[in-house]
């Protein structure tokens, strides 16, 4: 890939569900499948509207994921035709990351193996537990021999980069049951497990049961604890912490999220879906009405926008790369803001002994730091 060019994220949100989770806040609506012509329609007319207004020629696509929702909801043939678009968007990356969600017990055999002939290479799998006490908590639909056949599934149909998603500090979870959930899929064998503490979000059935007395969260340091552990864990298995929440095995670290993390622009489209690119971010509507009529009434799209100036670029470098295990890019901070990050933080960094740790040219937090990265990033922001 020519130097000149910028590499360029491109997200799709799909936002069709067959149940809503008790603790998703992501935009999502269920029973809503009859309108999904309507809305690979409307899509493919958002991504040919951005295509006909910016020239994309000094970008090069290096990472697609499709999230959600459900992204497996939509058929092979509508996936394929949205990443066809998306592929016209400009110059292709030699070794593109093409991802996409998938939901155990909801994507058949036959669709995956059309998935991956459409391009699709990495699938990243929403099991998030095995305990079917816990699966029903979450309002998840599945079972835990779904979610195992639908790896052997997905194996089957020939992906060779897979990620699977678990979830701890549950309330009625002990460590013990977490570590069952872990063990058993690392037998499972993914390149990547992603690894999420349950939180509770405004507007989620979860954030009511907790407000009403009928939800008790788990203790901070319980939590942090099962995190801890299961960071080691996983580490001793073979799958090192490269991001706070994300595991891999050498070479498998998710590049779209990379992408986000240290600072590449990015392109969303669907409702609700966020987008970062000439210095300026802007997010869609998160109402999917809206969305489908924008094209026929002329209706503004965006939900709101907001200029990235430089105090703002500096706190969302510290913000991203210090979730990752390499830490800040000290020498890359230098070069896009002009300012010496060790120098101008000396105070701050050095509140922060045993838990901060330089090496070359990157500033990462120590095991010590891990469980505290949310007091430490705002204690060094500008």
């Amino acid at each position: 890939m020519a130097a000149t060019k910028k590499p360029l994220a491109l997200y799709v949100h799909i936002p069709f569900c067959k149940a809503k989770c008790t603790y998703c806040d992501f935009y999502s609506l269920v029973g809503r499948d009859n309108d999904i012509p309507q809305f690979i329609e409307a899509l493919l007319k958002e991504i040919a509207a951005f295509k006909q207004a910016h020239l994309l020629d000094n970008h090069f696509i290096d990472s697609i994921f499709f999230g959600g929702g459900t992204p497996n909801l939509l058929s092979p043939r509508y996936l394929d035709m949205v990443l066809k678009a998306l592929l016209g968007l400009t110059t292709l990356g030699s070794e593109m990351e093409i991802g996409m969600e998938i939901n155990p017990g909801e994507a058949s055999y036959q669709d995956l193996v059309a998935y991956g002939r459409s391009g699709i290479n990495r699938i990243s799998i929403g099991m998030q537990s095995f305990q079917p006490e816990l699966l029903r908590f979450m309002s998840r639909i599945h079972t835990a021999e779904k979610s195992v056949r639908t790896y052997e599934d997905v194996r089957r149909a020939g992906f060779d980069n897979v990620s699977g998603d678990l979830i701890f500090a549950i309330p009625g979870q002990t460590r013990e049951i977490w570590e069952a959930d872990l063990k058993k899929l690392i037998t499972l064998g993914p390149e990547h497990i992603s690894t999420y503490s349950l939180t509770v979000e405004e507007g989620t059935a979860l954030s009511r049961w907790v407000r009403a007395g009928h939800v008790q969260t788990m203790e901070e340091s319980i939590d942090t604890g099962m995190y801890a552990w299961g960071r080691d864990f996983l580490e001793a298995a073979g799958y090192p912490n490269y991001e706070i929440s994300n595991h891999a095995k050498p070479g498998y670290a998710c590049r779209h999220n990379l992408n986000y993390w240290t600072g590449v622009e990015y392109l969303g489209f669907g409702p609700a879906a966020h987008s970062y690119f000439n210095t300026r971010r802007h997010w869609n509507v998160a109402n999917l009405d809206a969305y489908l009529t924008h094209f026929r009434l002329g209706t503004s799209l965006e939900a709101a926008s907001e200029k990235i100036d430089k105090i703002t670029a500096m706190n969302e470098m510290i913000l991203t790369e210090l979730r990752l295990s390499r830490g800040i890019d000290l020498s890359l901070f230098k070069e896009r803001h002009g300012i010496d990050f060790m120098e101008s933080r000396k105070v701050e960094i050095g509140k922060w002994y045993g838990k901060l740790n330089v090496k070359g040219n990157h500033l990462s937090l120590t095991a010590q730091g891990w469980s505290l990265v949310d007091e430490i990033t705002s204690d060094l922001m500008f």
